[in-house]
C-alpha cells in the first residue's frame, strides 16, 4: 500500500523567519514556534530526501514539544507533591530528631513549608535552562535546515557548488573551539544521500547526517542539560530555613541549626535531582512516551531497526557508531544511565533514531491549527500542547 502524500499547509521559513524567532524573548511562545518551525522543515525536507526517511528535524519537532512542557513549568505540581511525599518520608528516617526539634519550637511543618518556598526558584532555575538548550540548538540548525533546503533543491543540488554554498554558513573546526565540523560532515552525509539509488544507501546516509546533527546538538546541550539537573535546593533550604527560625525561633546558635539540618538538606536534593532527572529523561513521540532511562522499544517484536538499517555498511557511519554506540545492533543496552553524561544520551540517541527512522508517525503535527494560529498572533493556545 501506497502511503498518502503527507500535506505541507505551511511554506518552510525563511532566513529572516527563524533569526526572528531566535530573537522572541518569551521563552515559552517562542519554544512553539520553534517546534512548529521544525515540524515545517521536515515536511518541507521530504522534497529533498523524500519521505521514508525522517531527517534529524522529525526527532527535533517532539523534543521541542517535550522540552516546551518544562519551560512552561506544567510539572510543577505533580513535582512538588512527590518532593513533599519524599520530604515526609525522610523525617520519618532520617529527620526524626529534626521533627522533634521542630514541634518542640512551635514549627511542626516548617520543612514542607520551606520546600514549597524554593520550588518557585528552583523550578525557574530549571525551565531557564531547558529555554537556553532549546534556543541555542535552533540558533544553531534552523538556518542550516533553510540553506540545505534552498541549495539541494532542483538540478544542482547533487553538485560541489551546492554543498559550499551551505557549508559557507558554517564554521570549520572542533566543536570544543566553536567550530561546526560535525554539521559540515552531516551536510555532506545529507547530499551523498541523494546521489545514491539503492534504499539502503539512501537510509545509511541520512542516519548518518541526523547522528552527526545529534551529536553536535547534545554536545552544545551539555551546559543547560547539566545546569537544569543541578538546582541549588540545598542552599536554598536552609538560607529559607533559616530566615523562618530567625522570625519563630530567635536566639537559636546559627551554625548549630546549619549542622543540625544539613543532612536532610542534602537528602533533599539528592530526592529533587532524581525526581528531575527521571522527569528529563522523557521525550514525548506522537503514539508514545519514551522513558529514556529504559531502552529504547525494538520497532517490532522481531527487529530493533527498520530492515534498511538493520546491519550498518557504510565505513563512516560505521566508525561513528563505535564512537557513539555501546551496544551495535541492537537496542538492548540503549537506556541512558545519567542524562548529565553526553555519552550515555548519544547511547541512547543513534538507537533512537535509527530504530524511528522510517517511522511515519514522527510527520504527525505537533499541534492543532487553531493552535499555531494563536500562538503566531502572540497568544499562548488552549489545550494540551
Amino acid at each position: 500500500m501506497v502511503p498518502q502524500p503527507l500535506p505541507r499547509p505551511w511554506l518552510p521559513p525563511t532566513y529572516a523567519e527563524v533569526e526572528a524567532i531566535v530573537r522572541m524573548q518569551d521563552a515559552a511562545l517562542r519554544n512553539l514556534h520553534i517546534t512548529q518551525a521544525y515540524h515545517v522543515l521536515k515536511l518541507a525536507f521530504t522534497a529533498v530526501l523524500g519521505d521514508v526517511d525522517v531527517s534529524w528535524c522529525g526527532f527535533a519537532t517532539w523534543a521541542s514539544k517535550t522540552a516546551g512542557t518544562f519551560i512552561r513549568k506544567d510539572m510543577v505540581s505533580a513535582l512538588e507533591r512527590n518532593l513533599l511525599a519524599r520530604a515526609e518520608d525522610l523525617m520519618r528516617t532520617l529527620g526524626v530528631t529534626q521533627a522533634r526539634l521542630l514541634v518542640s519550637w512551635g514549627l511542626p511543618s516548617a520543612v514542607s513549608a520551606v520546600l514549597s518556598r524554593v520550588m518557585e526558584p528552583v523550578v525557574d532555575g530549571m525551565a531557564k535552562q531547558v529555554a537556553i538548550g532549546n534556543l541555542i540548538v535552533f540558533e544553531d540548525l534552523g538556518p542550516l535546515y533553510v540553506a540545505m533546503l534552498e541549495h539541494f533543491t532542483g538540478p544542482g543540488g547533487m553538485g560541489p557548488a551546492a554543498l559550499a554554498r551551505v557549508v559557507s554558513r558554517l564554521k570549520p573546526g572542533p566543536l570544543e573551539t566553536g567550530g561546526q565540523d560535525l554539521l559540515i560532515q552531516a551536510a555532506r552525509a545529507y547530499q551523498d544521500a541523494l546521489r545514491v539509488a539503492r534504499p539502503k544507501d539512501r537510509a545509511e546516509r541520512v542516519f548518518l547526517a541526523n547522528a552527526l546533527v545529534g551529536y553536535h546538538e547534545q554536545t552544545r546541550l551539555q551546559g543547560p542539560i547539566v545546569g537544569a539537573l543541578g538546582a541549588p535546593l540545598k542552599a536554598l533550604f536552609l538560607v529559607n530555613l533559616l530566615e523562618l527560625f530567625r522570625t519563630r525561633a530567635s536566639g537559636l546558635p546559627e551554625p548549630w541549626l546549619l549542622a543540625a539540618f544539613t543532612p536532610l538538606a542534602e537528602q533533599l536534593e539528592r530526592c529533587w535531582r532524581e525526581l528531575m532527572t527521571r522527569e528529563l529523561m522523557t521525550l514525548e513521540l506522537p503514539d508514545r512516551t519514551l522513558r529514556l532511562g529504559e531502552d529504547i522499544p525494538a520497532l517490532t517484536p522481531s527487529a530493533d531497526f527498520p530492515r534498511d538499517l538493520l546491519r550498518l555498511e557504510h565505513p563512516e557511519l560505521l566508525r561513528l557508531m563505535k564512537r557513539l554506540d555501546r551496544t551495535p545492533d541492537d537496542t538492548a543496552g540503549s537506556a541512558a544511565r545519567d542524562w548529565g553524561a553526553l555519552s550515555d544520551r548519544m547511547n541512547l540517541v543513534v538507537d533512537l533514531f535509527r530504530s524511528r527512522q522510517q517511522d511515519r508517525g514522527l510527520y504527525q503535527a505537533p499541534f492543532t491549527p487553531s493552535q499555531v494560529e494563536a500562538f503566531q498572533h502572540g497568544r499562548m493556545p488552549h489545550g494540551r500542547l
